[in-house]
């Protein structure tokens, strides 16, 4: 993972409560923190930092679509028909 501005000891951090977790997920979330040999609130800002790193699905969709993938779309279904087709002789 890339770092990110916000990571940085000197920016500004704010805290986070998460309210009604089930105990058998935070048990779970303990174990991994366990294993990468770090608390569980180290672990959970890790994968916090990570999550917001990425782009949401909705976001990673838009991109994908606005994108020119220098084909258009008539193009994409003559070329799959026709895979079809040979497919079904």
């Amino acid at each position: 993972m890339d770092a990110h501005p916000s990571d940085t000891p000197e920016a500004p951090v704010k805290a986070v409560q998460i309210r009604d977790v089930p105990v058998r997920v935070v048990n779970e979330l303990q174990g991994r923190a366990a294993a990468e040999g770090m608390s569980l609130t180290a672990y959970l800002r890790n994968q916090l930092i990570e999550l917001a790193s990425q782009p949401s699905m909705a976001e990673w969709i838009k991109l994908a679509t606005d994108r020119d993938w220098g084909v258009d779309r008539e193009t994409v279904a003559r070329t799959i028909q026709e895979i079809r087709d040979e497919d079904a002789e």
